[in-house]
């Protein structure tokens, strides 16, 4: 989901469950054009150590506009600071309570995955109702409370399904369906060998391991999962949602209705409710100490979220049964990438480029997959759609090392490899998101033009 500055691999977020089908990797031949140059880096870096700016933008402002926060993460995260994580600040309340509620800061803004996830021990004294679900023979269902495995790249989350009203600046979204992270030492209901299977093994199961006290997914689709949830028709895949029995454990593959699974909460808004605008300031070239955004709730639907003339709107394949399902395709220093995405939960630019990588030494390689060219690379890329509208991105790479040298947390021009089976992949991070306001449009929702699409 995220990467700290000492780890060794890369990691993006993009959820491997959306919508209807589970994220492939498709494996295409390089080709297409795209260009790029050579500048020196000059000054910080490995022998300055220099920590750069705080850079922050303000606008836009209003009731349907919140803080976007970068900076070295949740206190008890990890030591050495987090890198490239977007922050956001919520309130979780009772159902229908104006008075139990707690405020969660760290909060990590997610674009690429759907739902509100926050650790159990953070909203403990708020006595959360459970989602149940009722037995359906027809499906193998039994009754009982449900419980989520939700697998992101690095690993995967797991614990009981609870509904809560949510505020995120003035706008509320009331019963909404949340996943509630469980991070006690000896939880009730172990998470089971499907879902560690679906992980790698690896269970963000705390503050530090997540690097936040939960996740606010804002995606493209209303809920987290689809129809294959609501029959419960897992084969070939990892199960997302199981019943367990009333004192945990004992817990069984459920076919879950989609107005119970977790929901985008985007969409419980009462008026802006068809996606959002992620608004961040440029940064230097080595970075800012602190970066200060603005999320901005709703497309169209104020006067401070119009699409403006100059922005472009790029149209993803909304068919769960086609390979380009939710993708854009990338072109660049002549290799194509058919399976890209706009995603504000991956840390870095993640695409497999031969000429950039195995020049990270010490403590980033050489098993690093960060990406350090001694020379900055200044890239230029070509962005098709599903309809095949075109336009050009402008982004660099600067050497992981000089940047991870320094004291900073946001980066414009972090990059790194997929792996090998990432050949077709282009994740556009977070560093994408500096200098730009990137809207998400959900699909489904009440749009002009209709979504689901990216814009910027």
């Amino acid at each position: 989901m995220q990467h700290g500055k000492a780890m060794a691999t890369p990691l993006s977020v993009k959820s491997l469950v959306l919508g209807l089908v589970l994220v492939g990797v498709a494996l295409l031949s390089a080709c297409g054009g795209g260009n790029s140059t050579v500048t020196t880096i000059t000054g910080g870096g490995i022998s300055g150590g220099t920590t750069g700016p705080e850079v922050v933008i303000s606008e836009p402002s209003g009731p349907n506009t919140t803080e976007v926060l970068v900076d070295s993460g949740p206190g008890g995260g990890f030591s050495l600071g987090a890198t490239n994580l977007p922050y956001v600040t919520v309130t979780v309340c009772s159902p229908g309570s104006s008075s139990r509620c707690t405020v969660i800061d760290h909060v990590f803004l997610d674009t690429g995955s759907i739902g509100l996830r926050v650790l159990k021990s953070a909203v403990a004294t708020l006595a959360l109702p459970a989602v149940n679900v009722a037995a359906d023979p027809s499906k193998g269902t039994s009754a009982g409370p449900a419980f989520e495995c939700y697998p992101f790249v690095i690993g995967a989350v797991w614990g009981p399904m609870a509904t809560a009203d949510l505020k995120v600046a003035d706008e509320v979204a009331t019963s909404l369906p949340i996943q509630l992270l469980d991070d006690d030492a000896t939880p009730a209901a172990q998470a089971p060998e499907d879902c560690r299977a679906a992980a790698n093994g690896d269970l963000l199961s705390s503050k530090g391991a997540l690097q936040a006290k939960g996740v606010l997914g804002v995606g493209m689709i209303r809920y987290d999962c689809g129809l294959r949830c609501q029959t419960g028709n897992y084969a070939g895949g990892y199960v997302a949602y199981y019943t367990c029995n009333a004192n945990g454990g004992n817990c069984v593959p459920a076919a879950v209705p989609a107005a119970q699974q977790v929901q985008n909460p985007v969409t419980y808004f009462p008026v802006d409710n068809n996606g959002t605008i992620v608004v961040m300031p440029q940064l230097p070239l080595t970075g800012a100490a602190i970066a200060k955004g603005r999320l901005v709730f709703g497309i169209g639907t104020r006067a401070n979220n119009q699409i403006l003339p100059t922005t472009k709107v790029y149209r993803v394949d909304p068919n769960p049964a086609n390979d380009a399902y939710l993708y854009l395709t990338t072109t660049t220093a002549g290799n194509r990438y058919p399976n890209s995405y706009i995603d504000s939960g991956s840390n870095g630019l993640f695409f497999e480029d031969s000429t950039l990588a195995g020049h990270c030494s010490g403590a980033n390689g050489p098993g690093s997959s960060w990406y350090c060219p001694t020379l900055v690379q200044q890239r230029s890329a070509v962005l098709t759609d599903a309809f095949g509208m075109q336009g050009t991105v402008d982004f660099s790479v600067v050497s992981a090392e000089v940047l991870f040298n320094t004291s900073n947390t946001a980066f414009a021009n972090l990059a790194g490899g997929v792996g090998s089976n990432g050949s077709g992949i282009f994740v556009w991070g977070m560093p994408f998101f500096f200098g730009r306001s990137v809207y998400t449009s959900i699909w489904g929702q009440v749009l002009s033009p209709d979504g689901p699409w990216f814009a910027f």
